[in-house]
């Protein structure tokens, strides 16, 4: 099965695809053979007279095989020009140290330069004893090995000579690889182990390719890979030696049946590619998949970004494309209780950087955390309503290959609510009404309510944006307390995800709750008021004015426990009884955190939210501006029946005087009855 993510490489990831300029700064003591080394690589010949410093010098891309233009800088050994010293230093990718093999305190000045490195900017740095060919007795490496231990930025270290040409063009180029090729990413030659996010990177590079997800990636699988990448498939001896060399080191990284390889075998394939300085067998893999030199994945942009649809924020669900790449991660990872456990769900997102991990993922503890297949669905429901590009992100890195319209289904009146899988609600009421519980009770992931949002208006007060920028009702949304309910709904015999949004004046000012009431089109509006409060009710009068009539709503009394027959407590349950007569509603719902009613069951808040969402006969506000326009429907109906009465009887009126008039003139045998037969004559 192709995969686009693989197929379609994000622009200019593949290894050099785009022209690069690589600077290059060769430095070092006076005469130890710096100009020398490159004139001599430039001209391929040694010289005898070359300048003391050489000006920079430029190798056009047609001279080297990466696609890579090289710019050469010389630099001077003279303490006062230090300060143009520095400057070359920053503005180099790399650096080529010289010394004079032939005179050991040569060596010994090495620390000065690779110090003045070290402060200024650390670098790929290739360490060079040029003048080899002055040793009567071969290499003199053993003097710098304090100097390798001690510079870790020093990746390559070698022995030439400008004047007998010999390792100047392997200089050159050990210089352009550590550009090209940083091993600082892959590698921590400290500890002497691959860096952990190369790590993380590898195990996803792996989860893309066990297409089948049985933790392995078989022989057509690992051709699969090598075609991919390389441009040629592996003969099933070539598999074979591979396989046995990873099962000298790595007994545990092969199958049994050499059928396929594991995780730790995958990664001691790179492991070996560092081990023998190929790091370029690394990069192009990775450089394929879009990965940057810091190992950041670029993303294409057709993958992450939501359409529109003439929208300017478009509200979106899973697709059901997704939802089944979504299903079968769950049931690769999933116990055998058919549940995720959080050592499960650690291993599906350590793919995913942290700070890309989602929001529910991230607030998750081991105590909290066993996920059936419905929670797991409804989690990701949620992610994908409030927080949709991250969502795309998220999904991308976990290995779903399709680019963004696929995944996601863009929100329209036009659709069947009935066949929505997400129902979204947005609840209203006054501070200390309990909001907060209904979002959060009976859920496994309770999530905390979020700060006060700071805004700003046109003038730019009270906001943390420099700018003075408006924030708009949907920069709001995301930051919300969400949380989301299954609910198993009778009538399309299926489960739906209540989708539970609270707009609390705790966390956004008043003008953005009538804001958020006004833009924000949601499929149900929750009104919450305490039974005990008798101002509760007031606030959501002033709330409603602002929300469209065309949405169902439901009023919920919380703290019924708590109620008593007191004129206080009458005043808010009578109040809101009232209004939702006069808006031919449904009488309001009475809950409690503390016993449970009205939040367990088939008639449930939940329940009924959804149900009244998908069914929203009794839950439209039959309003005071609705009833005039259906009175007016009914006069203008009333006349036109009149009318059309009067019309038909002036009309007969009309036309009997009409047929009186023409009696006169009518021929004889329409005045009387005709005669069909003759009489008999007697």
């Amino acid at each position: 099965m192709a995969s686009p993510v693989l197929d379609e490489p994000a622009a200019g990831a593949t290894s050099m695809a785009k022209q690069r300029t690589i600077r290059l700064m060769v430095l070092g003591d006076e005469k130890v053979g710096k100009s020398s080394l490159i004139s001599a690589l430039v001209s391929q010949h040694s010289s005898e007279h070359v300048p003391r410093v050489l000006h920079d010098i430029v190798i056009p891309t047609e001279d080297t095989r990466e696609n890579v233009v090289i710019s050469l800088h010389d630099t001077s050994s003279n303490s006062n020009d230090v300060m143009e010293v520095i400057k070359t230093i920053n503005r180099s990718d790399a650096a080529i140290v010289v010394y004079d093999v032939s005179r050991p305190i040569s060596s010994q000045r090495l620390s000065y330069w690779l110090d003045l490195l070290k402060v200024t900017k650390v670098m790929p740095v290739v360490l060079v004893g040029n003048k080899c060919d002055l040793l009567p007795g071969g290499s003199e490496m053993s003097r710098v090995q304090s100097v390798l231990r001690n510079y870790k930025f020093i990746v390559h270290s070698l022995e030439c000579s400008a004047k007998s040409l010999v390792n100047v063009k392997k200089t050159f180029g050990l210089a352009q690889k550590a550009v090209l090729y940083p091993m600082g990413p892959l590698y921590d030659a400290e500890k002497k182990q691959l860096q952990p996010t190369f790590v993380q990177v590898l195990k996803r590079i792996f989860r893309l390719f066990d297409e089948d997800r049985d933790g392995m990636i078989n022989r057509e699988e690992l051709n699969r890979y090598q075609a991919t990448f390389f441009r040629a498939r592996m003969k099933q001896e070539e598999i074979d030696i591979l396989l046995d060399l990873v099962q000298l080191v790595k007994p545990d990284g092969v199958a049994m049946d050499k059928m396929g390889i594991y995780l730790a075998g995958f990664v001691y394939l790179s492991e070996l590619a560092i081990e023998k300085n190929k790091p370029e067998h690394c990069w192009q893999v990775l450089r394929s998949l879009g990965y940057s030199d810091d190992l950041a994945l670029d993303i294409p942009s057709d993958y992450v970004e939501i359409p529109r649809e003439g929208h300017e924020y478009p509200m979106v669900d899973l697709s059901p494309t997704a939802c089944l790449f979504l299903k079968n991660v769950f049931e690769q990872f999933a116990a055998k209780d058919h549940t995720l456990h959080w050592a499960s769900l650690q291993t599906i997102f350590e793919i995913v950087p942290a700070e890309k991990q989602p929001q529910w993922f991230l607030k998750s503890t081991p105590a909290t955390t066993t996920l059936e297949l419905s929670t797991w669905m409804a989690l990701w429901s949620l992610e994908m309503a409030i927080f949709p590009k991250e969502t795309l992100i998220q999904l991308f890195y976990l290995g779903f290959s399709h680019k963004a319209p696929v995944a996601v289904e863009v929100r329209s009146v036009a659709r069947r609510l009935s066949a929505k899988k997400t129902i979204r609600c947005l609840l209203f009421g006054a501070p200390r009404a309990g909001k907060t519980t209904i979002v959060n009770k009976l859920v496994q992931l309770p999530f905390e309510s979020p700060g006060y949002l700071m805004e700003t208006d046109g003038d730019g007060d009270e906001s943390d944006d420099t700018n003075g920028a408006r924030v708009r009702p949907m920069d709001v949304y995301p930051f919300l307390l969400h949380n989301v309910h299954v609910v198993n709904d009778k009538e399309t015999t299926g489960e739906k995800y209540l989708i539970m949004s609270e707009v609390s004046e705790a966390n956004v000012s008043p003008r953005m709750v009538s804001q958020i009431a006004r833009e924000i089109h949601v499929d149900i509006v929750c009104y919450v008021f305490d039974g005990n409060d008798a101002d509760s009710i007031d606030y959501l009068l002033s709330v409603e004015k602002h929300i469209p009539d065309s949405i169902p709503v439901m009023f919920v009394c919380t703290k019924s426990d708590l109620m008593e027959a007191t004129l206080t407590s009458s005043i808010a349950w009578d109040k809101a009884l009232a209004h939702c007569a006069s808006l031919e509603l449904f009488a309001p719902l009475s809950v409690s955190d503390k016993t449970l009613q009205g939040l367990q069951g088939d008639h449930s808040l939940y329940s009924l939210l959804v149900h009244r969402a998908l069914h929203p006969q009794g839950a439209l506000p039959f309003s005071a501006h609705k009833r005039q326009a259906k009175r007016r429907k009914r006069w203008i109906i009333g006349g036109c029946a009149v009318t059309v009465s009067l019309l038909a009887v002036a009309g007969a009126v009309y036309y009997k005087e009409k047929l009186e008039a023409y009696v006169p003139y009518l021929p004889l045998w329409l005045q009387k009855p005709l005669t069909l037969l003759p009489s008999t004559a007697k």
